[in-house]
């Protein structure tokens, strides 16, 4: 099969568990670029990095729970939610002063830290794919333009 060039299929597994090796590798890296670069492309409207940020986490937050309640809490859950809560008390405290009119200006900083917690939980927390899903506004901003 052409799929065996690029990935490993489980065959005992019904085809549920795919080892894609160094495309899992090449995904992750994306993905870091990727949560940077779409808190950032929002860049100099006031209040918009630090509240899209706040919505994105409180949304992680809320999935975090919303799997703890159906599943048994793991160490991923207790790492995302661990990483998470701190950054939306930051967030929300950078939001007051960063809400129009503008006292403070977040700039590449706070983009490239927002971005990389998002990818770094994402990473780690085994949810990649939903964190895409939470992207999904940046994404249609990026096919759009």
């Amino acid at each position: 099969y052409i799929i065996n060039i690029f990935a490993t299929v489980d065959i005992e597994a019904n085809g549920r568990i795919v080892e894609l090796g160094y495309l899992f590798l090449l995904f992750m890296g994306l993905l870091a670029v990727f949560c940077t670069n779409a808190i950032n492309i929002l860049a100099g409207i006031n209040g918009l990095e630090c509240g899209q940020s706040y919505i994105i986490a409180c949304s992680v937050l809320f999935f975090k729970f919303y799997e703890i309640s159906y599943n048994s809490i793991g160490e991923n859950q207790i790492f995302a939610i661990t990483l998470i809560i701190p950054f939306i008390g930051t967030s929300l405290g950078l939001l007051k002063y960063n809400w129009f009119p503008a006292k403070v200006f977040v700039g590449d900083t706070y983009c490239y830290f927002a971005g990389m917690t998002f990818a770094v939980i994402g990473i780690h927390g085994h949810f990649s794919k939903t964190l895409l899903l939470l992207f999904l506004p940046q994404i249609i901003n990026f096919l759009y333009s």
